[in-house]
């Protein structure tokens, strides 16, 4: 890290130190920025041969902003994006994720919004990776705005620059939940008197799940992530119902074509819903 203080913390959650990861940091270090900026890759893996490869990672780049922490005591995004949160002294968090890549000025323009509000989110686009067809069996991830759950706009966990004061007055990402942590927090910052954004000008470019399978388990475990937001954190705006009686409301997200592959997904989100219900209820929850 640089022995001066740096306005920006780039805090990346890392899993597995591979291609990807080195793709996004190629695409990220560049960035033009009136600032300093620090990346901090936050290490969510106790396996040995991790640690070896990030440290050549760092020979290869040899870069100052560059450094690692170790998240490895406890898996999951949410846990490691918090660590490399405490690690920071900026006033300025900024988050992406490891196998996505970030476009030029994509900083920069994250931290324009911050000057009206409190979190912002940029545009998110799958189609530098990925076909017209699988597109369709998911609705836009930013259409136009934030996303939304239940009516109610959330930021992007993974494509997201926060002021580190809201950050930790929130208490950071909700670690407990099987998903959904980008609800949870964009959530906490409406609940709490922050004000969240969007900012178009700050693109992403990110990568599907590979294969069926794989998004259809994705699908499975966000329906548990949702109910489990409702259950124990309830809608941000209170609108005199119970998180029972909205936990199967539809969403209403737009889709370019309804296809049978897309009602399948949300075949897969409903049923993650109900077992994320009936866990809650087993658990206690109201």
């Amino acid at each position: 890290m640089s022995e001066q203080p740096v306005d920006v913390s780039v805090i990346i959650a890392v899993g597995a130190v591979d291609d990807l990861l080195r793709e996004e940091l190629d695409a990220l270090l560049p960035q033009e920025f009136d600032g300093r900026f620090e990346v901090i890759l936050s290490l969510n893996t106790p396996d040995p041969g991790a640690a070896i490869a990030i440290d050549v990672l760092l020979e290869d780049y040899s870069d100052p902003r560059l450094r690692v922490v170790d998240s490895s005591d406890a898996r999951g995004a949410a846990h490691a994006r918090n660590v490399g949160a405490a690690a920071s002294d900026a006033g300025i968090l900024a988050f992406c994720d490891a196998d996505d890549v970030v476009e030029v000025g994509w900083l920069q323009a994250l931290v324009n919004g911050l000057e009206t509000y409190d979190g912002v989110s940029g545009f998110a686009t799958p189609d530098r990776f990925s076909t017209p067809e699988q597109a369709r069996w998911r609705p836009e991830t930013t259409p136009g705005d934030l996303p939304t759950y239940m009516g109610h706009r959330y930021l992007l966990s993974g494509h997201l620059a926060v002021r580190k004061e809201a950050f930790d007055a929130v208490g950071g990402f909700d670690t407990t939940l099987t998903r959904c942590e980008d609800i949870a927090i964009g959530w906490a910052f409406t609940r709490n008197g922050f004000t969240i954004g969007y900012v178009p000008e700050a693109i992403l470019h990110y990568r599907y799940r590979a294969g069926f399978t794989q998004m259809m388990k994705q699908a499975y475990l966000y329906g548990r992530g949702m109910s489990e937001v409702l259950i124990r954190h309830g809608l941000p705006v209170p609108e005199g119902q119970s998180a029972g009686s909205t936990m199967f409301r539809s969403n209403n997200q737009p889709v370019a074509r309804k296809t049978m592959v897309g009602r399948i997904r949300r075949g897969g989100i409903a049923a993650g819903r109900l077992r994320g219900l009936v866990g809650e209820r087993l658990l206690g929850g109201r």
